[in-house]
């Protein structure tokens, strides 16, 4: 079974694990790594790790920005052509 670490682990061969990543273990090791508290359980809100409330999400280029990045013809290079 998978599950996400909420604080540091060594599993019974000696490999050391870091709080967050996720490890596949049996049932039993699942149910005493919870009673330790060391991995995330469902009840446990998870951390939100997108943009918060108060950041404003990029929402593309302005009018303004597209018009400067533009590198095709524009009205006045067709009317100097057309000259």
């Amino acid at each position: 079974m998978l599950v996400r670490l909420a604080a540091e682990w060594t599993d019974p061969f000696g490999i050391a694990h870091n709080a967050g990543d996720v490890v596949d273990i049996d049932v039993i090791t699942l149910a005493e790594l919870e009673e330790r508290g060391v991995v995330h359980t469902m009840s446990e809100p998870e951390e939100r790790s997108g943009p918060t409330e108060q950041e404003e999400e990029w929402s593309g280029p302005t009018e303004r920005e597209q018009e400067e990045q533009w590198s095709g013809p524009t009205v006045a290079d067709e009317e100097a052509e057309e000259a």
